[in-house]
């Protein structure tokens, strides 16, 4: 599986499959800001100025509860159109992310750290599925699902920041390596 994953990261991180998928991470920021008549603007309207629990770095039962309570029934139809387009979003970021960390990780001993950005995508899918749960059940949420979503979405969030930093300080290595080159 490994090496399928690297194999497909090899095109990926080419420069016009980059640049496609640039474009594609745009237009998904776009469409949650208003391309389609529903966008996190809308509900934030709708709801008083409450955002997504998906940005959130996590919340709990409570926080979860009182967002919902403020979304009212147009909010949360809202959101739920909103979700449909994030089962969809997570393979874009995911695979641009980790096809920045092949191009600057590819020839390290690290390089298995590309793969961090697919784990980060399956605990998204699986904070999505557990939010549309907890969204479909509301009010009457269950503790246990919403404490469970919500350490998806602290568990996302780590692993995307992670993968952030490392392509940082990979690429500042490779700087520092290349100006040390020249001197």
């Amino acid at each position: 599986m490994k090496k399928y994953c690297f194999r497909v990261l090899g095109v990926t991180s080419r420069k016009g499959f980059l640049w496609g998928l640039v474009v594609l991470e745009l237009l998904f920021v776009y469409a949650f800001h208003g391309l389609f008549s529903f966008s996190v603007e809308k509900l934030q309207a709708i709801s008083g100025g409450f955002g997504i629990p998906d940005t959130e770095f996590y919340y709990s039962y409570n926080q979860l509860q009182t967002l919902f309570s403020h979304y009212g029934d147009a909010g949360r139809i809202l959101y739920f159109k909103l979700q449909t387009i994030d089962m969809i979003y997570p393979l874009v970021y995911s695979t641009l992310l980790a096809s920045l960390l092949y191009l600057v990780l590819k020839k390290s001993r690290f390089k298995h750290l590309v793969l961090l950005p697919f784990a980060a995508a399956c605990f998204d899918y699986a904070e999505n599925i557990f939010l549309h749960l907890d969204l479909l059940m509301f009010p009457a949420m269950k503790h246990w699902m919403v404490s469970i979503s919500g350490i998806f979405t602290l568990v996302k969030w780590s692993l995307v920041y992670l993968s952030v930093l490392f392509f940082l300080i990979a690429v500042i290595r490779i700087l520092i390596l290349k100006f040390n080159m020249r001197s």
